[in-house]
């Protein structure tokens, strides 16, 4: 199987995001516009073989609205998921997996933060067996939970 991890295209990659979240394309393009000129945030697509199986918005979290909290670094990046609704937990796991990989070094982040919501089951499971920590330290939005990994050592 081949994955790959490609910046948001607009509107090719709307028609799959419009599906997903069931939101006119209206909304969701002007949105997408305005992530593709910002600095400080990257909106991308994981895709297996031909079909995207998440999308994930990268940002450096100082400037997330976890960027509030006291244990937020420069090198903190936070990520926030969007699964396709009918990508199996292998798929998006390994996207998952390979979307960490790629902050870690294209992004050289020094930690990752992901807030989950509690409804989540299959993210919070995932997070877990990953190796993220729950974190109280920051509190996210009510009905989420805040989860933590640090940049694993090199051997």
């Amino acid at each position: 199987m081949d994955l790959s991890i490609r910046p948001v295209v607009i509107p090719d990659d709307v028609r799959w995001l419009q599906r997903w979240l069931g939101v006119d394309a209206d909304c969701l393009i002007p949105f997408y516009e305005s992530l593709q000129v910002a600095s400080f945030i990257q909106s991308v697509v994981v895709w297996e073989n031909d079909r995207p199986v998440l999308q994930v918005d990268i940002c450096e979290a100082l400037f997330d609205d976890l960027g509030t909290g006291d244990g937020i670094s420069p090198g903190d990046y936070s990520l926030r998921l969007l699964p396709a609704p009918d990508a199996d937990y292998n798929a998006i796991s390994r996207a998952l997996h390979n979307c960490i990989a790629y902050v870690f070094t294209e992004k050289k982040a020094g930690r990752v933060w992901m807030p989950l919501h509690n409804s989540n089951t299959l993210l919070m499971t995932w997070v877990k067996t990953a190796g993220f920590t729950e974190t109280i330290d920051i509190l996210p939005k009510p009905g989420y939970v805040l989860y933590l990994l640090d940049k694993p050592a090199i051997s």
